[in-house]
């Protein structure tokens, strides 16, 4: 009876079913994909998943369905899903593993992020995989918990040569979901077409419906299969008027009309049997043993649901019975009395006491829902399950339990203190727009001045780290005078907050006070503070106060070494920072590539979004073009899928300055507009300004000097507008000096040049002092001694760090101006190296002038080649770097949070690609010469021409 009804649902489908089977045809030949089916209730969705299933019957087939009444139970999707293969949980990693079990309340928690069991899942189908093609299917996605969909959407995004098909369904009136899903390629099921639709009603006999009221049915159905099988029972001998549904002449939607059906065929079985069909609609996806625990409590069993079978209305399936289909679980959920609905959830309850973390969080969740009123006995069993073990725990699970303990406190501050701790463990999770949503629940229940001035200073990192820096400050600045009364080392860290935001904002003429006053305010409390004195060292650093800043951060070596873990910001990004500001580029790469291995080890996705941001930036200094691209494409992806949009900003910044040097024009414009999309969304005009800063860069190399001015000019506009110089971080005064120069502005180029030999001035910044006494020689052409003198001392400072782009742009500089001079043989040994520089960096378009100006000087062309790495995609570079390191692909595709597949699928890519490169010790030798290369580039001493 069930085959015959899904059979009927399949009429005219053809097209639909075809492009479905070819999904799974691509599986069987090893290439992943996954497509979102949307429309409307009854249209078919399930039924056509159910046929392709049926249809790839030598694939491994998992499926889940989103259930209404569990869909705020975090990972109960996931976990009904992957039951059937725990049993392959050991061949992934151990870490994934563990965060997997205890998230699935399978096994003992763990303290990872949601991220670890995103990439535990990508980990286990990948490992599934192995074994033959996957056929994953989630019916009813709009129901599905977040947690379950936003972990399947992560590895689902990360899916490539697999064999894994992932199929969602999901109601078109389902916004969230379709956003969760948004990178899953979709197509909406639309209604049947006349010819179908009256196959159909043919097909199901429609003898004791008259012409009129069969009429009426297509009318009304509008092509929905579901409706068109369903309503005649409802339309025969009714009468068929020319109202339709709730007579005011306007039909009723299919939905209702299907659950009105429904409800009918249940309000007609015995009272038992709605019962147990009550009970299985509050229940969900839970296993047998549960469902038949609950049965029990409420004095029934599965033989209860007999009367409902012989209806239609459930089906039994291997693990118990089953929903004919999920309009009829809505049905009877919604068309219950309150009362009854609410016996029902006290009857899981009691099924369910004696319960340890995680299941008790089940156990509190039904007793809420059964109207239980606030318990203080309840509330402490589930407090002392989420704070008892913090060194096991899970962050998400720890939030979750304490979320439900406040939910059993009475009003008043035991609230708001259960509710702080759930929104700091679900910060810890990654999860910021939970966390703050909670952070607003606890304010409102905050007695304590000290409680409240805790949830706004959350609250200002919370509101930085997804990208609002402005109400961040004015949320803290509000709470300061507040918090100096009752505890000035708080206050002193709430202002150092406020620097914080100031800087994301890019504002430093307002961080420098701030700063400033928060270091007054520890010393007045007798208290290191490391992180008040760590933002108070990135303020002067990035102020180009560098001797000043550089003492701070000689005094802050030792705490930065193992720095207080309660802290909510990542200390080793902002030390790492305060190294890049200071131009000790070998101790920032130094400092944040140790942060990063240990990040990735850890699953810590939202760290490492921000530790590869600025990675990226030094790597750019360095001349490490290749590690700096696929570090900040990395980033960009990792915190798209975390939702730190202060690192998306950041990211897309880092990625068009490398595009920029390397002269990859299409995506350096792209990734241009992007960030500077963001930056209008997100309240982070820094980065926007990094990227215009970019783009300058873009048109110096291209010899588009006007352009490149326009940009430049807008990037000056807002460091003096925000009281900034000129820095490794935001770079502009040696760029637009020196494309005034090739347009012979030379009075626009000094005024430039003021404010670069200003902050040169300001303590020993080599790489600063470089470029501006590179552009001084380029301004004193009528005098070639002093210009040769200025140009030999700027090579002679850029030789104390490893930046060979900047020295290969002033071996360039010189030797164009030698040529001018009538100096060809020594232009030509300058131009020479500063082109053997520019290949060697990939960057092409310097390459190209550079090459030109040598055949000026009467010197062999030499065609600019790519280097090898530059081949490679920003995904294959970040692979090749890992393996780089001599991990196994295993230990590759965890860092990566990639499957194992992927990762050999981007290794044949590689070795495809670089010539002479077949084995993995060939490739790890490439990446040590192309490492070694950039360091003695860097290093190479001055000399003159």
């Amino acid at each position: 009876m069930y085959r015959r009804y899904a059979l009927r649902m399949l009429l005219g489908r053809s097209a639909e079913c075809a492009r479905l089977l070819a999904l799974i045809d691509k599986a069987r030949g090893g290439e992943s994909g996954a497509l979102l089916i949307r429309g409307e209730a009854g249209i078919g969705k399930t039924s056509l998943v159910g046929y392709v299933a049926e249809q790839a019957d030598d694939l491994l087939r998992l499926g889940t369905r989103g259930v209404e009444v569990e869909s705020d139970l975090p990972y109960v999707g996931l976990a009904d899903l992957l039951r059937p293969v725990l049993h392959f949980l050991d061949r992934i990693p151990e870490r994934q593993g563990a965060a997997l079990t205890g998230a699935l309340a399978l096994g003992p928690a763990v303290a990872q992020d949601r991220f670890a069991v995103a990439a535990g899942t990508l980990s286990l189908l990948g490992a599934l995989a192995e074994e033959g093609p996957v056929l994953v299917t989630v019916d009813d996605a709009h129901w599905l918990d977040p947690y379950s969909l936003d972990a399947l959407a992560f590895a689902t995004r990360r899916l490539s040569r697999e064999g894994v098909v992932v199929l969602f369904t999901a109601r078109d009136e389902q916004e969230e979901a379709a956003s969760r899903l948004a990178s899953v390629d979709t197509f909406t099921l639309t209604g049947l077409d006349p010819e179908s639709a009256h196959r159909l009603i043919a097909e199901k006999g429609t003898a004791e419906l008259t012409a009129q009221e069969a009429d009426r049915l297509l009318a009304e159905a509008r092509g929905n299969p579901l409706a068109l099988i369903e309503l005649p029972a409802l339309l025969a001998g009714s009468g068929a008027g020319d109202d339709a549904g709730d007579g005011s002449g306007a039909p009723l939607p299919i939905g209702e009309m299907l659950a009105h059906t429904f409800g009918s065929a249940v309000a007609r079985l015995p009272a038992e049997a709605q019962d147990a069909m009550l009970l299985l609609a509050v229940l969900g996806t839970r296993p047998l043993a549960g469902t038949e625990a609950a049965l029990r409590a409420h004095g029934l069993s599965y033989e209860s649901l007999e009367a409902a079978e012989d209806a239609g209305l459930v089906v039994e399936e291997r693990d118990g019975y089953a929903f004919r289909h999920p309009l009829v679980r809505s049905a009877v959920y919604h068309g219950a009395t309150p009362v009854r609905r609410r016996r029902a959830h006290h009857a899981i309850a009691r099924s369910l006491q004696g319960a340890t973390a995680p299941a008790l969080e089940q156990y509190a969740w039904h007793l809420a829902a059964s109207g239980a009123e606030p318990d203080e006995h309840v509330a402490s069993l589930l407090e002392n399950a989420a704070s008892g073990a913090p060194d096991t725990l899970a962050y998400p699970l720890a939030s979750r339990l304490y979320e439900r303990a406040a939910r059993f406190t009475p009003e008043g501050q035991r609230k708001a203190e259960r509710l702080l701790c759930a929104a700091r463990a679900s910060q810890a999770a990654g999860s910021l727009n939970e966390a703050a949503a909670i952070l607003d629940r606890a304010l409102e229940h905050a007695e304590q001045l000290g409680t409240q001035l805790d949830i706004r200073q959350l609250r200002c990192y919370l509101d930085v780290q997804r990208g609002r820096p402005t109400r961040s400050r004015e949320l803290l600045r509000s709470a300061v005078d507040e918090a100096e009364k009752v505890d000035p080392a708080l206050a002193a860290v709430m202002l150092g907050g406020i620097a914080l935001t100031e800087l994301a904002i890019g504002d430093l003429t307002a961080a420098r006070g701030t700063s400033a006053a928060a270091m007054e305010l520890a010393d007045s409390a007798h208290e290191t503070l490391l992180p008040v004195r760590l933002l108070r060292t990135l303020v002067l650093l990035l102020g180009g106060d560098a001797e000043a800043g550089r003492a701070l951060l000689r005094e802050l070596a030792e705490p930065l070494a193992s720095p207080d873990p309660a802290f909510p910001y990542p200390l080793a990004g902002v030390g790492g920072l305060c190294h890049l500001a200071a131009e000790e580029l070998d101790e920032a790469h130094g400092m944040l590539d140790r942060a990063a291995y240990t990040a990735r080890g850890s699953s810590a996705v939202g760290l490492l979004s921000h530790l590869l941001c600025t990675l990226s930036v030094v790597e750019f200094w360095r001349g490490r073009w290749t590690p700096s691209l696929a570090h900040a494409d990395e980033a960009v992806r990792l915190a798209e899928a975390s939702g730190q949009l202060i690192e998306v900003s950041r990211g897309l910044a880092a990625l068009v300055k490398t595009e920029a040097a390397l002269n990859r024009e299409e995506d350096c414009r792209r990734h241009a507009a992007k960030a500077m999309e963001w930056a209008g969304t997100t309240e982070l005009p820094m980065d926007a300004a990094r990227a215009l800063g970019g783009l300058g860069l873009l048109e110096l190399g291209l010899g588009r000097f006007e352009e490149a001015v326009h940009h430049l000019e807008e990037v000056r506009a807002f460091s003096q507008r925000h009281g900034r110089g000129d820095g490794l971080y935001l770079t502009w005064a040696a760029d637009l000096a020196d494309a005034y120069v090739h347009l012979r502005r030379t009075d626009e180029a000094r005024e430039v040049l003021d404010v670069l030999e200003y902050e040169a001035g300001r303590g020993h910044r080599p790489v600063t002092a470089g470029a501006a006494a590179r552009c001084r020689g380029l301004l004193e052409p009528g005098d070639p001694e002093a210009a040769s003198r200025h140009m030999r001392r700027s090579l002679a400072l850029l030789s104390e760090r490893p930046v060979p782009f900047e020295r290969g742009r002033t071996e360039f500089a010189w030797g164009e101006q030698l040529r001018r001079q009538g100096r060809r043989s020594e232009a030509r040994r300058l131009l020479e190296r500063a082109l053997a520089t520019f290949e060697r960096l990939g960057a092409t378009g310097w390459a190209a002038r550079v090459a030109a100006e040598l055949h000026a000087a009467g010197g062999t062309e030499v065609r600019p080649e790519r280097a090898p790495l530059e081949r490679l995609t920003p995904q294959e570079l970040q692979v090749a770097l890992v393996v780089g390191r001599g991990l196994t692909n295993h230990e590759v595709a965890e860092r990566l949070f990639l499957s194992v597949k992927t990762v050999e699928f981007h290794l044949s890519n590689i070795y495809r690609k670089l010539d002479g490169v077949h084995r993995r010790a060939q490739l790890v030798r490439l990446l040590a010469q192309a490492s070694e290369a950039s360091e003695t580039a860097g290093a190479a001493g001055a000399s003159g021409a």
